[in-house]
């Protein structure tokens, strides 16, 4: 893994708008976007000579794209004069320089320029970019360009390294060496194997191709376009377009034979096949080893117009005995026979899934992308991930296609992109962001549409090491293209740094209209109906009575489920995900400590149980003033310990609450440690009560605009509650925190608690603790509760529930041996 230098200091640094990595396909379009846009600040980086990507890279005998000519190109910029219906690798080439240059790219191209990786700086919101020369680039969006098939894959054999004669792989096709009456050994036989296996046969002394597993291929079909197609489409544009899209009609139906009506692919893969085998395949014992053993469309289906015939031919040999060895002087087989060789070729494919590498991607708080997808790569829509602002994957995971065009996949994407950067500067903020929920819901959905796709069944490039497909979408390109175009972008968060600090974000409200008509209905609601019958002069029973009244209003989500235990005297609610991973969160609701239960918060801990993947312990602590202080705090302690009881280990265990809960939460975490036990993951806290006894009027200067509570409610309860000066639990402000764990706050701008919330954020970061503060703008104290109405409230606890799973994860990580 490639070791990026210290972040840079240098303000002589120019800050670009974007910087694209790749010159292929999609760092072309995502250019022509841009410029489109207005936007000129901009660099394209190619550590290749030119443009082209694979297509200037790939220049192996026979090489040529298996998509239709008029659909494999840009819909901006269409070709009347393609030459052939399936275009050769010279021509795609020559058409991507033409690009650049009718689009007046050139200017923002750097060739020869590998990037080494890049860092997000989270104080200036920007993306710092390492090259491997050693340079360094500032830019406020990174776009990755570089596909899936631009890293030719060698494979792992014994004496690889110990062949005397050339030795090469099909992408990185050596023309100084001349086949001329050679013995060729062709190792593999995928999509490029099947192009230049047929373009060389003829010039070599003797082929050899060892195939590990036979592929399904269906004739190319391909011809030589008419002069006079080329002319009707230089002259008549409309006639182009049709065809173009009679040919993108006729691939796109192909969608249902890969993930709905597999058995179609019998009738239209399966025959054709069959016939062209027992054509040009006269010996039945070589019919049967060129007739794969695994379900169709599982692997690529390739195409093929003299692939099978070149068996026929005399001077060549496919072998299927699997490689024991390379030798110095050829290959030998498990059988123990050698197959000498004088020039040795690799037709084995990319390193398809190994997204982005060998880059090294570090995003909010030095993350490695590797790191997040330590368990396969996933992304939201193929582009995004949670951690990683401001940053785009073109070709990213399951966008790959098996029945249509990428250069079609390709656009959708740009333009998604180009809608983000739209709503980022409309919003004023200077990132954008994937939720945590969003991304999770959206690859959830997604793997569950693979799990009944063609693909599954076999071993192939589609897979990852964990046997996840990470490579293919499971659907029509037409779907792919409406969600990108047109779905909610409620599932980004905008946000811009606070006080010039790495972990303070201030969150932006969405600006759809349906979360404003929400937002201003919740206030006026809440301003109305809770505010003035909450608090003084009402006796305790009566606000929880109307608590209690109010709770409906405010539904958990499905997808979880609710149980009841007793744990120390405690009654303690248990909610459970479906799929619950190791370990749960503590959480204590708030209420002023004299309302409130788990019922009225199941809001929150329902979507934090579901989003974290985590059960989420929600004790029904006593409550004041019949229970003044301490009871409460050792409801929360008799948990925590039947937690531990329970088996799960204190690192596994993330303290959280809400308001007066979160004030517990943290009362506990100090308690452990005076206690002298090992300290929970973390600490996420909501709006939490810091100062008691609360202060004068003059304490709460967002009295008046909190649509939700008052500060005489808030005296009212910390009253009842009836802290001693003496129990330095409650009083974090004025103790040491240094010891506890990684604390995340979260408030809201509009909210009475705010002092309340940054007061411990500051005094914790002076305690040298790690802690991480959300302001989410225009939003009110524990505004999380209308999470059913708000999708800004949603999110919020998406957020809390991702940092549990991280901080878990990391004490996982650090307890597990190296």
């Amino acid at each position: 893994m490639t070791n990026l230098p210290p972040p840079s200091e240098d303000a002589s640094l120019t800050i670009r708008e974007a910087i694209v990595i790749g010159a292929g396909f999609g760092g072309i379009c995502m250019g022509v976007a841009l410029r489109r846009a207005g936007v000129e600040d901009f660099l394209i980086l190619e550590k290749g000579v030119g443009p082209g990507g694979v297509w200037r890279d790939n220049t192996y005998p026979g090489a040529a794209c298996d998509v239709p000519s008029h659909l494999y190109s840009f819909s901006f910029a269409p070709k009347p004069d393609w030459t052939h219906s399936f275009a050769r690798q010279g021509e795609i080439h020559a058409y991507l320089q033409d690009c650049v240059r009718r689009f007046g790219l050139g200017a923002h191209l750097r060739y020869r320029t590998e990037v080494a990786g890049a860092r997000y700086d989270e104080v200036r919101a920007l993306w710092e970019v390492s090259l491997a020369g050693g340079d360094r680039m500032l830019a406020r969006m990174l776009v990755s360009a570089t596909g899936l098939l631009s890293r030719p894959l060698l494979p792992r054999l014994p004496g690889i390294d110990s062949f005397r004669g050339p030795a090469f792989h099909s992408a990185r096709w050596d023309h100084a060496v001349s086949l001329a009456g050679k013995r060729v050994a062709v190792i593999g036989t995928g999509a490029s194997a099947t192009q230049f296996v047929p373009a060389i046969a003829g010039e070599t002394g003797g082929l050899t191709v060892f195939q590990r597993s036979p592929s399904y291929m269906i004739p190319r079909c391909d011809r030589a376009y008419r002069p006079w197609e080329q002319a009707l489409f230089r002259r008549l544009p409309p006639a182009m377009r049709l065809h173009r899209g009679l040919i993108y009609v006729k691939y796109e139906a192909r969608a249902l034979a890969f993930t709905r009506m597999k058995a179609i692919l019998s009738l239209a893969v399966g025959r054709p096949f069959q016939r062209m085998l027992a054509r040009d395949v006269p010996d039945p014992a070589l019919r049967a080893s060129l007739t794969p053993d695994y379900p169709i469309g599982c692997k690529r289906i390739l195409l093929s117009d003299d692939y099978l015939s070149v068996f026929a031919r005399p001077d060549v040999r496919l072998v299927t005995e699997a490689i024991r060895r390379v030798t110095p002087s050829g290959i030998e087989t498990e059988d123990g026979t050698s197959h000498p060789a004088d020039v040795l070729i690799y037709g084995t494919g990319f390193a398809a899934t190994e997204f982005l590498a060998p880059m090294r991607i570090s995003g909010r708080g030095g993350r490695d992308l590797n790191e997040a997808w330590r368990e396969g790569a996933e992304a939201y829509l193929g582009m995004t991930v949670p951690g990683f602002p401001n940053f785009f994957m073109l070709y990213g995971p399951n966008t790959n296609l098996g029945h249509n065009s990428i250069v079609y996949m390709l656009e959708s994407q740009v333009e998604h992109v180009m809608r983000c950067r739209r709503a980022l500067l409309a919003a004023g903020a200077a990132s954008i962001e994937v939720e945590p929920g969003a991304h999770r819901r959206f690859n959830t959905r997604l793997h569950a549409r693979l799990a009944d796709a063609v693909w599954q069944g076999c071993r192939s490039w589609y897979l990852d090491r964990h046997g996840r497909n990470s490579a293919n979408w499971p659907g029509f390109t037409f779907s792919y293209r409406w969600l990108t175009r047109h779905a909610s972008l409620r599932a980004y968060r905008f946000a811009s740094p606070l006080a010039g600090r790495p972990d303070s974000l201030a969150i932006a409200a969405p600006r759809s209209p349906v979360e404003s008509a929400s937002a201003a209905f919740q206030r006026a609601f809440l301003r109305s109906c809770f505010k003035p019958l909450i608090g003084p002069p009402f006796s305790a029973p009566v606000q929880r009575r109307y608590a209690r009244l109010l709770a409906p209003l405010m539904p958990g989500v499905g997808g979880v489920g609710y149980r009841r235990i007793a744990a120390g005297g405690v009654e303690v609610e248990i909610v459970t995900p479906r799929q619950a991973e190791q370990g749960a969160i503590l959480y204590l609701h708030g209420g002023a400590f004299c309302l409130g239960s788990p019922e009225t918060h199941r809001s929150i801990t329902s979507r934090m149980a579901r989003d974290a993947a985590l059960p989420v312990w929600v004790p029904d602590y006593r409550l004041a003033p019949e229970h003044p202080y301490p009871a409460a705090l050792d409801d929360g302690l008799a948990c925590y310990d039947a937690m531990l009881a329970a088996g799960i280990p204190a690192a596994r265990i993330v303290l959280a609450g809400d308001s007066a809960g979160a004030s517990l939460a943290l009362a506990v975490a100090l308690r452990l440690r005076e206690r002298g036990d090992a300290a929970p993951a973390a600490l996420a806290l909501i709006s939490p009560v810091t100062r008691m006894p609360p202060p004068g009027p003059d304490g709460y200067p967002n009295a008046a605009i909190d649509p939700m509570v008052r500060a005489d409610w808030v005296r009212q309860g910390v009253g009842w509650y009836a802290v001693p000066p003496a129990a330095e639990a409650h009083h974090p402000l004025s103790c040491d925190l240094s010891g506890l764990p990684p604390m995340l706050v979260q408030a809201g701008e509009q909210e009475i608690l705010l002092p309340d919330a940054q007061a411990l954020v500051a005094h914790a970061r002076a305690c040298g603790l790690s802690c991480r503060f959300e302001l989410h703008r225009e939003r009110w104290h524990v505004f999380h509760l209308q999470a059913f109405y708000l999708r800004s409230a949603a999110n919020a606890i998406g957020a809390l529930a991702q940092f549990a799973r991280e901080r878990i994860a990391a004490a996982a990580s650090a307890d597990t041996p190296a």
